[in-house]
């Protein structure tokens, strides 16, 4: 008997690593609270300060539902398939006889020293039905994945840069990112 994804309970979900989020909520923080600042000290003597009240009232609000949005992010594995739901509460659900293989590799990004991994779930055509990002998702949560689902795994020995895996594997990458390295891989 297949489960139903609708049940599936909270223990068994993975989650993303909150530091990204908490790193960018900081820095969101730190842009708002001085222009707030300036803004209630030029309109509070004249008496003009609501609608500076209310936009920060609205802007609290979007960042709060940012907040909730993200800590609601979650990707549900089991023998039954793959369920993600993302940041816009969009719910995917990919059963496992659609997920022929999935690929791992370390990705070098944005300036960092470091890789980054990087989990792909494949259909049979080759064409990436989710990927993982290891800049959101713990190392952890990529094994669980790949661990309830059963598929095979192709593991890439060698740690890429974004501009090698374009010229190697453009299918696995987002458009935007296979559109940036295309106009700046010219040799």
């Amino acid at each position: 008997m297949m489960a139903d994804p609708g049940l599936r309970t909270p223990a068994g979900a993975v989650r993303p690593s909150a530091y990204p989020f908490q790193q960018w909520m900081i820095a969101v923080l730190v842009l708002i609270a001085p222009i707030f600042s300036v803004l209630y000290w030029l309109t509070v003597p004249d008496g003009t300060w609501l609608p500076v009240a209310i936009s920060q009232g609205v802007l609290t609000a979007l960042l709060g539902l940012g907040v909730l949005s993200y800590y609601l992010t979650a990707m549900w594995a089991d023998g039954s398939g793959l369920t993600r739901r993302d940041l816009f509460g969009r719910r995917r659900m990919f059963p496992v006889e659609r997920i022929c293989g999935a690929v791992r590799l370390e990705l070098f990004r944005g300036g960092s020293p470091h890789p980054h991994p990087q989990l792909f779930l494949l259909d049979a055509d080759g064409h990436v039905l989710t990927r993982m990002h290891g800049m959101y998702w713990p190392r952890e949560a990529m094994d669980a994945v790949v661990e309830a689902l059963g598929v095979p795994v192709t593991h890439d020995p060698e740690p890429v840069t974004l501009r090698d895996l374009s010229r190697s594997r453009p299918e696995l990458l987002h458009w935007f990112e296979r559109r940036f390295v295309a106009h700046t891989a010219e040799d």
